[in-house]
C-alpha cells in the first residue's frame, strides 16, 4: 500500500545531531547529484502554455519524462513529446517547486534539502524565514520540521505564523505549500510588497489531483506578483528515471547556467540503522493502522511503513477490494480501516517505543520508509513486551501483508484465528458468497513477459503440451530454439508437476492503468485447471513467497495475484502463501505455485516438497524471461522433483499477437483440446488422463536435495 503521512507535530527546533553544520553557506564541493520529486507538478508560462524561457527554468525534469491530466478534468497542459518539462522555476526572487521535495517524508539520500538551502543562500538577504501555516496546508510547518531544522543549523530562523501578512515585515523569505485555503486581496498585496522590498519567496506546489484547488491558489499568487511562470494543475511521471515508482521521477537537468543553486554541501544524514539491534523512538504521528511517523533521539524524523500488516485504506484513497479474503464492501472497509488507525493511536500514539528490523526485509521499501517491527512497553517497565504488528493481526485489525519477512507464516496463523473468530474486519468476511467470475470457456490465454518450457534432453514431446505461443510467435537470445510451435506450458503428471513459461496470473496486468483489457483472458480458469489436474488432495491453492519472490522481476507472491484469489474465492478455494515450506502450513494446500525463485531452496525444503508430492500435491512451477540465476533456482527445484521439465532461456515474442500492442506479452489460443483444461475450471471435473511424464511422484531427481520421498506426509483436508 502507498500512503504519504502527514506530519502534524511540529519539531521544528529540534536539532539533528548527524548534520554536524553550524555555519550558513559552506564552501561547494562539487555539484549534487541528483532530485527527486514526489507527486510533482509542472510549470507553464505566464499565458498557461508551456514553459520555454530558459532564464527562468532551474530544474527540468529528465528526459524521459510526460505529464498527464492525473485527476482527467482536462484542466492539465501537456507538454509535447520533445519539450523540456519545468519542475523549478525562478523569477525575481520568487521560487516555484512542483512538489514539497524537502517534507519530513522526502529521500533526503538525494540533494533536495541541499538544493532548496542553497535557494535560500542565493536569493534571501537575511536569516528569518516565515513559514505560512494559515492557509489549509496538507503540508505544514510540522510537515517540514527536518528541513526547519537543518536551515536553523545552517544559520536561519524558521518561524510558522497563521498570519503571513503580518510576519512579512520582520522576514526576508517566506515559504508557502499548496495552499488549499485561497489567498485574500489584502495578503495578496503584502506579499507583492515583500517581494518588491527584496523579500525571497518559496512556493511548493504538488500535484493537485485531489482538486484541493491548492495550484489555483498558487497561480493566483503568481498572478498577483506578475511571475513569469505559473503552475500546471499535472502530475509528471517517469518510467526510467524514478525513485521505484513512475510518479516519484528523479532528474539531474539543472540549469547551472542561470542559477547558483546546485552546489554539494553536507546534507540531512539518518541514524546509522542496522539489523539485529533495537532502537527507541517517539511516536510523533499516526497516518493509519500501519504507518506512522517516528523521532529518533537525534531529532531526526522517519517514516515507519509496519511490517508484515495491511489495514484498510482510509480516507479517499482507494482500497482493492481483491486483496480481502471475502469482503467485497469499499465503505465497510473504510469503517474498518477508521478502526485500525484508532487502534494505533491508542497503542502507539505519542508513545516512545521500540522498532526493530527483519533479517529477510530490506531496511526501507517504497518510497524509502522504514520497515520494522514496533513494541510497545505497556506496562512501563522498559521492556516493550508488546509486539504491535502482531496483535494488530490477531485482533483482527489487519491483514497479513504478503511479503517475504521471516515471521510471515506464524503472523498468518494469527490471521486465521481472527477470521475463524469474525473478528472486527473479519465480521462480515464470507469468501463462500463470492461470485463466480471468469470462469467460461478458455478461448484465449497471454502469456507476459514468457519464455519456452523444455526437457533436460531438449525439445519437449508435443503431447505433453497443453498450450503452445501462437504460430507467429518466435524466440529472442534463447539457448533452444524451436523450428514449430513454442511450448508455453509443459506438464509431467507421474511426477505431478507442470512447468509455464510466465506467471500468468500477475496483477501488473489488470491494473486498470495497463492499456490492455484482460478480463476476457482465461488464464485463471486454465491455471486452476491444471494444479487440479496435478493433485490428488483437497485444501488451499498456495504460493511459494519465502525465496525472494517479492519485489523480485517476473516473479510473484501472493500480493501480486489478489485478483486470482477472487476468481479462486468463486469456485470455492482458498488463496494463501506460505513462506517456510518445512513448516506445517504446506499441509494445507491442493496444490502449490512456485515463481521463478530469487534465491536457492534448501535441501529440507526440497525433502518437503517431495513429501508433500508424495502425498498428493501438485506443484507448477511459474517461470518466465528472468535472471538466469532465478532460472537456475527453479529448474533445481523441478530437479529435485524428479522432472525433467526445465524453463528455457530467452523471451518469447510475437508482433501479431499479444497484449496493447506490446511484442513482449503474447497472447496465443493454441491449445491442444485433449487436455480437458479449457472448458472453465469445474471441482467436479476430472482433468487426469494418461499423456504423463518420466518423474515418479515424491522421488528426487539428480538436483539438490534427494529425499526418500516415503510419502508420509498426512493431508490435513483443508478446504474453504
Amino acid at each position: 500500500m502507498r500512503r504519504r503521512a502527514l506530519l502534524k507535530t511540529a519539531a521544528a527546533g529540534a536539532l539533528l545531531g548527524s548534520v554536524g553544520v553550524s555555519t550558513s553557506a559552506l564552501a561547494a564541493t562539487g555539484e549534487i547529484d541528483s532530485l527527486v520529486f514526489d507527486s510533482t507538478a509542472s510549470q507553464l508560462n505566464a499565458d498557461g502554455e508551456p514553459l520555454e524561457d530558459d532564464s527562468l527554468v532551474a530544474v527540468w525534469a529528465a528526459e524521459t519524462a510526460t505529464n498527464v491530466d492525473e485527476d482527467g478534468d482536462d484542466d492539465a497542459v501537456i507538454y509535447p513529446d520533445d519539450g523540456d518539462i519545468p519542475l523549478v522555476s525562478s523569477d525575481g526572487g520568487v521560487v516555484g517547486f512542483g512538489a514539497p521535495i524537502v517534507d519530513n517524508g522526502s529521500a533526503f539520500g538525494f540533494g533536495n534539502e541541499e538544493f532548496v538551502l542553497n535557494v535560500l543562500d542565493a536569493e534571501a538577504d537575511g536569516s528569518a524565514v516565515a513559514f505560512d501555516d494559515g492557509h489549509g496546508q496538507f503540508y505544514d510547518s510540522g510537515s517540514f520540521s527536518q528541513f526547519s531544522s537543518y536551515a536553523e543549523d545552517n544559520g536561519y530562523e524558521v518561524d510558522a505564523t497563521t498570519d503571513l501578512a503580518g510576519a512579512l515585515p520582520d522576514a526576508d523569505a517566506a515559504i508557502v505549500t499548496s495552499p488549499s485555503v485561497a489567498f485574500t486581496d489584502d495578503e495578496l498585496d503584502a506579499l507583492e510588497t515583500f517581494v518588491d522590498d527584496g523579500g525571497t519567496l518559496l512556493l511548493f506546489d504538488q500535484s493537485d489531483f485531489g482538486n484541493y484547488d491548492a495550484t489555483d491558489n498558487l497561480n493566483e499568487i503568481a498572478s498577483a506578483l506578475d511571475l513569469g511562470f505559473r503552475f500546471n494543475d499535472d502530475q509528471v511521471i517517469d518510467e526510467e528515471n524514478n525513485d521505484g515508482i513512475q510518479f516519484v521521477p528523479t532528474t539531474d537537468q539543472f540549469n547551472t547556467d542561470a542559477f547558483d543553486y546546485f552546489a554539494d554541501r553536507p546534507g540531512i544524514a539518518p541514524p546509522d540503522l542496522e539489523k539485529g539491534k533495537q532502537y527507541e523512538v517517539d511516536v510523533i504521528d499516526v497516518a493509519d493502522g500501519d504507518t506512522v511517523d517516528v523521532q529518533f533521539d537525534n531529532g531526526w524524523v522517519d517514516t515507519v511503513r509496519i511490517l508484515g500488516i495491511d489495514t484498510p485504506e482510509t480516507g479517499s484513497t482507494e482500497e482493492n477490494l481483491a486483496e480481502w479474503e471475502g469482503l467485497n464492501d469499499e465503505a465497510y472497509l473504510k469503517d474498518r480501516g477508521d478502526d485500525a488507525s484508532a487502534f494505533a493511536w491508542e497503542k502507539l500514539g505519542d508513545q516512545t517505543v521500540s522498532i526493530r528490523f527483519d533479517d529477510e526485509e530490506p531496511l526501507r521499501g517504497d518510497f524509502g520508509r522504514l520497515l520494522a517491527y514496533i513494541d510497545v512497553d505497556e506496562d512501563g517497565d522498559g521492556s516493550y513486551e508488546y509486539p504491535y504488528n502482531r496483535a494488530a493481526v490477531r485482533e483482527g485489525y489487519a491483514r497479513v501483508y504478503d511479503s517475504g519477512f521471516g515471521q510471515h507464516d506464524s503472523f498468518l496463523k494469527e490471521e486465521f484465528a481472527a477470521r475463524e473468530e469474525g473478528l472486527r474486519l473479519w465480521e462480515e468476511s464470507d469468501p463462500d458468497a463470492s461470485p463466480t467470475i471468469r470462469n467460461g470457456e478458455v478461448t484465449q490465454l497471454y502469456a507476459p513477459y514468457a519464455a519456452s518450457v523444455r526437457t533436460t534432453a531438449g525439445e519437449i514431446d508435443a503431447k505433453r503440451v497443453p498450450v503452445a505461443a501462437s504460430p507467429t510467435a518466435t524466440q529472442q537470445d534463447a539457448d533452444l530454439t524451436y523450428d514449430g510451435d513454442v511450448p508455453l506450458v509443459g506438464i509431467d503428471q507421474h511426477a505431478r508437476v507442470a512447468m509455464a513459461g510466465s506467471t500468468l496470473v500477475d496483477e501488473q496486468f489488470e491494473d486498470e492503468e495497463f492499456p490492455g483489457d484482460v478480463s476476457e483472458y482465461g488464464n485463471y480458469a486454465f491455471l486452476t485447471s491444471l494444479l487440479d489436474r496435478l493433485t490428488d488432495r483437497e485444501g488451499d491453492v498456495l504460493i511459494d513467497g519465502g525465496h525472494g519472490q517479492f519485489g523480485a522481476d517476473r516473479s510473484i507472491g501472493a500480493e501480486d495475484a489478489a485478483d486470482y484469489l477472487r476468481y479462486l474465492e468463486g469456485v470455492d478455494l482458498g488463496f494463501e502463501q506460505v513462506n517456510d515450506l518445512t513448516g506445517d502450513l504446506l499441509e494445507r494446500g491442493r496444490a502449490i505455485l512456485i515463481a521463478a525463485p530469487a534465491e536457492p531452496f534448501t535441501d529440507e525444503e526440497l525433502t518437503a516438497l517431495q513429501e508433500f508430492v508424495a502425498d498428493g500435491g501438485g506443484v507448477v512451477l511459474l517461470g518466465g524471461d528472468v535472471p538466469a540465476e532465478h532460472r537456475a533456482n527453479l529448474d533445481a527445484v523441478a530437479a529435485g522433483l524428479a522432472t525433467d521439465l526445465r524453463l528455457g532461456s530467452g523471451r518469447v515474442i510475437d508482433e501479431s499477437s499479444n497484449l496493447a500492442d506490446r511484442a513482449s506479452l503474447p497472447t496465443t489460443a493454441n491449445f491442444d483440446d485433449w487436455y480437458r483444461l479449457f472448458g472453465g475450471y469445474d471441482p467436479d471435473t476430472n482433468y487426469k488422463g494418461p499423456r504423463a511424464g518420466p518423474g515418479v511422484p515424491g522421488k528426487s531427481g539428480k538436483g539438490p536435495g534427494k529425499g526418500k520421498g516415503n510419502g508420509k506426509g498426512k493431508s490435513k483436508g483443508h478446504g474453504d
